[in-house]
């Protein structure tokens, strides 16, 4: 297993729980004095052959090829996670698409596509699997107990799991710090 201090991976257990927000949020902080890289992981089961949000869509995982693909965000107007990566303030925004039997493959390439030692915030539960960063934080919706499987999976692995309620958390991104080159809790 990749063990990298230098980064954060923030997971949830559903969808739409703040997930981006917290992430950006987190960027913001640090991104004026640190030179942060952000990084999106959708891992695509080829077997299914579906979105997976389940819906019929942009084509994006059906594109996938190979074992995983690399696509750096260049646009910073759209609404996409990369995107408002790239507002908040990375350097670089990628977006990683991976088969899911290719991650550990995949995200080893991602990271040496970036500096050795840059700070990196990736937003994904299925990474958790083969890479341990410095910070594992998972968000989960207040009012529901589901958990779709690829957080079901790593969950247990969390450093802190914070409770969204449609409005805020009740652990705020403030609460992320930098200590040595690698991610902490305040």
């Amino acid at each position: 297993m990749l063990s990298r201090p230098n980064v954060l991976i923030v997971g949830a257990t559903t969808r739409n729980t703040g997930k981006t927000e917290f992430a950006c949020r987190v960027i913001e902080k640090f991104a004026s004095r640190e030179e942060i890289y952000g990084v999106k992981v959708i891992p695509v089961d080829k077997d299914e052959g579906d979105c997976h949000r389940g819906l019929e869509g942009c084509g994006l995982c059906n594109s996938l090829t190979g074992m995983y693909r690399i696509i750096e965000e260049v646009e910073a107007d759209t609404e996409k996670d990369t995107s408002r990566m790239l507002r908040a303030g990375v350097k670089k925004a990628y977006l990683l698409l991976v088969d899911k039997c290719s991650v550990e493959q995949g995200i080893h390439s991602m990271l040496e596509m970036l500096p050795k030692n840059a700070l990196v915030v990736v937003e994904s539960n299925t990474i958790r699997k083969v890479l341990e960063p410095g910070l594992f934080i998972v968000i989960r919706e207040f009012s529901t107990t589901s958990v779709k499987e690829s957080c079901a999976d790593v969950i247990q692995f969390a450093d802190k799991i914070v409770e969204f309620n449609n409005l805020s958390w009740d652990f705020q991104p403030d609460s992320v710090l930098i200590q040595r080159g690698g991610w902490v809790l305040a």
